[in-house]
């Protein structure tokens, strides 16, 4: 039996967005959150090993991101008295370097579907939607 070296694993995710408290609590199937990009603009998240910012590279044949910079601190997530910071997820991947220009695949994941986290607990899921030529989640199911 053979050893086989296990890469470091990483979160692939939009950076935080700020949801008014109010708006999550009447969060409901159906609804739109606009992200406000226009390209997809992402973070691979490790606590342990760093994290790094990603664009999609090629969508063709094979999903593929690549990195585009080292992130020094990881996006906090703060909250104010009127917002929650939402974390957007793709899932897990792994990668052995977080180097600028190395290129990962993503086949294995959905970019399609996403969760959204608040406080490390799981909100809702979503998909990928278009609106506008602007980035948004649509809300398929909300976890109570």
């Amino acid at each position: 039996m053979q050893r086989h070296q296990r890469y470091p694993e990483y979160e692939l995710c939009f950076s935080p967005v700020a949801v008014k408290k109010s708006a999550l609590k009447k969060l409901t199937a159906g609804d739109l959150l606009l992200l406000g990009l226009e390209r997809m603009e992402m973070l691979l998240l490790s606590k342990n090993d760093g994290c790094a910012k990603v664009v999609l590279f090629s969508y063709d044949k094979s999903m593929t991101i690549q990195i585009v910079e080292p992130v020094e601190n990881t996006p906090e997530s703060s909250d104010s008295k009127k917002y929650k910071k939402l974390k957007i997820s793709f899932g897990s991947l792994q990668s052995r370097v977080l180097d600028v220009g190395h290129k990962v695949e993503i086949t294995q994941i959905d970019t399609e579907e996403v969760k959204l986290y608040m406080e490390e607990k799981l909100l809702a899921k979503g998909r990928l939607v278009t609106v506008d030529d602007e980035i948004a989640v649509e809300i398929k199911e909300v976890k109570r």
